[in-house]
């Protein structure tokens, strides 16, 4: 992934306008990659960076696995974030908050308290996704073309505060 979006920011630098939609579905770092896969993510989050200076970066959230751990903060470095309903988003999944504040204080089985957590609707209504879209294929291509042709830039500061402070 990170090399693809170097790719796309030399097309760019080169004249070429080259655009990228992440479609990003992750649970976050397998422990067994320790180092190896925090520092893909570093790779994909400075990628992001240097591409948002030529072209808006979209990120696309839409499958119930949801996005989280490194990944997430690379939805938010995103120029902008599409979502839909049963999309899920934060720095820890469910099953992790569960083992460490234990099953009384976050069961992790329990969908509908987990969506109103993370859930796209929550995260669209606290300001942390710009789109939240039905689920279906021409629902999520008019989200892109319109954030495409808006070319809309939020601030990476911003953006990533907002999102550490709702998680």
């Amino acid at each position: 992934m990170a090399g693809a979006l170097e790719l796309a920011a030399e097309d760019n630098r080169n004249g070429i306008p080259t655009q990228a939609i992440l479609c990003l579905e992750t649970g976050g770092v397998r422990l067994q990659e320790a180092n190896l896969g925090l520092a893909a993510i570093a790779d994909i989050h400075a990628a992001i960076v240097d591409l948002r200076q030529y072209t808006p970066v979209i990120g696309i959230v839409a499958g119930t696995v949801g996005c989280f751990g490194g990944m997430s903060i690379a939805a938010a470095l995103c120029s902008h974030l599409i979502v839909t309903r049963e999309a899920r988003l934060g720095l820890n999944g469910p099953q992790v908050i569960e083992q460490e504040a234990g099953i009384d204080e976050y069961d992790s089985r329990d969908r509908p308290f987990i969506w109103s957590m993370t859930g796209g609707e929550i995260r669209y209504q606290s300001g942390l996704v710009d789109a939240l879209v039905s689920d279906g294929v021409q629902a999520m291509k008019t989200a892109v073309d319109a954030a495409l042709a808006q070319r809309f830039q939020h601030s990476i500061a911003v953006k990533t505060m907002h999102f550490i402070l709702s998680v």
